[in-house]
Parts: structure tokens; C-alpha cells; sequence
């Protein structure tokens, strides 16, 4: 439902030809019956930022995001008040989309609404969590029927272009390189009561929300997924250690060898394996790769690129090259 959203949207945004062309590039063709995936929803926003040369594109998409036909909306929007409907959306979000979870949490000068992306090769797409991140703000200001805005939108990773264009869609401040991606709010504001709310709707959607729950696997995934968002959101401060992710998870790292090893490989091959991947990404966002360097932790930049080119057979600045020849052509 949210794809065809997006999609319609850069369509109109982007013309017809450029759209559908970008949805072969991710994968999706002209009757396609198989569920389009968060991770190609990611990869699209983020080709029709680099197509169009706006990195506001997804927040473009996400601000007009307001209307969000799912099971675990309907109860947000029929909640008391904004705290219960956030609730609602934390506990039943996943039944929409597995790889997004909420937070809603006190900080000094207020309230802090985070949004947390699960998979890590979605953590590492700035345009596509510049998109969650709208959205929220599109749906919050829908369910509360009025111009409700933060005191600040804030996102973890440093900014691309020019904030005041963020702003100007965001009506307020808007912060990059911020302690998480989300919504500071002041306090009492979660609070403010929804005209809408209609507690035997909310009743009865959540009966119907937690029977499909329950049909859900229980299982928290595997470890080498856990293990992947653990050391993304360490970044950029550092890059953790085996010891350190053992530990953080409560067991020896011979316990964490041996799952891993059953789980298809290594540690040094989850690692690699993963920068691999981010390196990619902020490279393919137009980061420098000395900014690339400092994302992933590496202590200098020859370490990085002597790591990239054994990945790849080609050095960072090579890639670059070959991604801005594909774009001109």
C-alpha cells in the first residue's frame, strides 16, 4: 500500500517514463504479483533522489504521506490521545512493516518520538529515513486534525544540500547529525486528545491487530541480523568488536562464533560483508570518501580504501567513477 504511494507520487513528481524506469531499476515491472519489499520501497526513493539531484525527494514523499490505510492507523487514529495512538503504532506497526519500530521517550526539554529502522542496509539509507521520518510527521499531524509540529526534526546522519529546504518542508527546525532519527516534542504534547477517538473501534481493531500477532513468528529473527543493527547504530563513534557484541548479547563469543558459523559465516565475515554494503550506499548518496571513512569508523582513509578495493577489485574513487558514468548515460 505505502509502495503504491510512493510510486504514484514520484510519478507525478518525476514524470512517467523517468518513474517507471526507476521501478525496473529496483525491481518492480509492469505486472509484477509478488508484494513490493521495504528494501526496494528504500532503494526507489533513494534512485529518485540521485535521479532528480534532490536529496529532499523522499522527504517531499514522506510529508504527503497522511492517509495510511492499514490495520495498526485505523487504531492510532482512534486512540484517546497522541501518547496511546504512538503506542498502538509500536505494538502493531510491524503487522504494515516488520522492519520499523517506535520509541517514544523523555528527554530534558521534552519528549523525544524515535523511529527506528531495523534492518541495517535500511538504516544506512539517508533518504529513505528521511522519508519514515516525514511520514510520521504527515500521519501525526492527520490523526491530531491540526498543524501539530515539533520542536525539531531530527535525524542521525549528517545533512545532503541545503537544511532550510528540509525546513521549509518540516514548517519547523530541522537537525542533522542529531542522537537519532525522529521528533522532539514539547512536553504535553503526545498528550493532546484526538478528536477522533472511538474506544469500541479501538476495541475491536485491537483484538483483530494481536490475533495477527499471535499469527506472526514469535522468533526475533536471526543473530546475524541482530548482530548487523547492533553495529550499525554504534556508528559512526566506532565500529564494535566481537568481544563487545558478545557481550552487549550476553553470551561468549565462542557462543557468538558458533551461531554465526551455523548462521553462514564468520564475524569478519559480517563485517565485511556489511561495510561493504554501507560503503556502497553513502558512495551511491554522494559522499565524499573521506566522509564514507569517517561513517564507518576506519581510522584513515587509506584503510578504508585498501579494505573497499579488496571487496570490490576497484578503489573507492574508481566506483564513484563508474556510478557517475551510469547516471550520464
Amino acid at each position: 500500500m505505502r509502495f503504491a504511494y510512493v510510486s504514484e507520487t514520484l510519478q507525478r513528481k518525476l514524470g512517467g517514463q523517468v518513474a517507471e524506469r526507476l521501478l525496473r531499476k529496483v525491481g518492480r515491472y509492469p505486472g509484477a504479483k509478488q508484494l513490493a519489499t521495504v528494501k526496494q520501497e528504500a532503494a526507489l526513493i533513494r534512485a529518485a533522489c540521485l535521479e532528480a539531484h534532490d536529496p529532499t525527494i523522499g522527504a517531499q514523499v514522506g510529508i504527503g504521506y497522511r492517509d495510511a490505510p492499514t490495520l495498526s492507523s485505523y487504531i492510532a487514529a482512534s486512540s484517546k490521545t497522541l501518547r496511546v495512538a504512538v503506542e498502538h503504532a509500536a505494538r502493531f506497526y510491524s503487522l504494515a512493516d516488520p522492519t520499523t519500530r517506535f520509541e517514544l521517550r523523555e528527554i530534558a526539554d521534552g519528549e523525544a518520538l524515535e523511529v527506528l529502522s531495523l534492518d541495517a542496509g535500511l538504516q544506512a539509507n539517508e533518504r529513505f529515513q528521511e522519508f519514515l521520518v516525514f511520514g510520521v510527521l504527515a500521519r501525526i499531524q492527520s490523526i491530531t486534525r491540526r498543524d501539530t509540529r515539533p520542536t525539531r526534526v531530527v535525524f542521525k546522519h549528517a545533512a545532503l544540500g541545503d537544511v532550510r529546504a528540509y525546513e521549509r518542508i518540516a514548517g519547523c527546525p530541522v537537525q542533522f547529525g542529531g542522537g537519532f532519527n525522529g521528533l522532539r516534542f514539547a512536553q504535553g504534547v503526545p498528550d493532546v486528545p484526538l478528536e477522533a477517538h472511538d474506544p469500541d473501534l479501538v476495541t475491536h481493531l485491537t483484538r483483530l491487530a494481536e490475533t495477527q500477532l499471535r499469527d506472526l513468528d514469535a522468533d526475533d529473527g536471526r543473530l546475524w541480523d541482530r548482530v548487523e543493527r547492533m553495529l550499525v547504530q554504534a556508528l559512526p563513534e566506532r565500529f564494535l568488536t566481537a568481544d563487545e557484541v558478545a557481550e552487549q548479547l550476553g553470551i561468549t563469543r565462542r557462543t557468538l562464533t558458533r551461531r554465526l558459523g551455523a548462521e553462514g559465516g564468520s564475524y569478519r565475515d559480517l563485517c565485511n560483508g556489511l561495510r561493504y554494503r554501507l560503503a556502497k550506499a553513502h558512495l551511491r548518496d554522494g559522499r565524499s570518501v573521506t566522509e564514507t571513512t569517517f561513517l564507518l569508523a576506519y581510522k584513515d582513509q587509506a584503510s578504508f580504501s585498501t579494505a573497499f578495493k579488496g571487496w570490490s577489485g576497484a578503489a573507492p574513487s574508481a566506483f564513484v567513477a563508474g556510478l557517475d558514468a551510469s547516471q550520464r548515460a
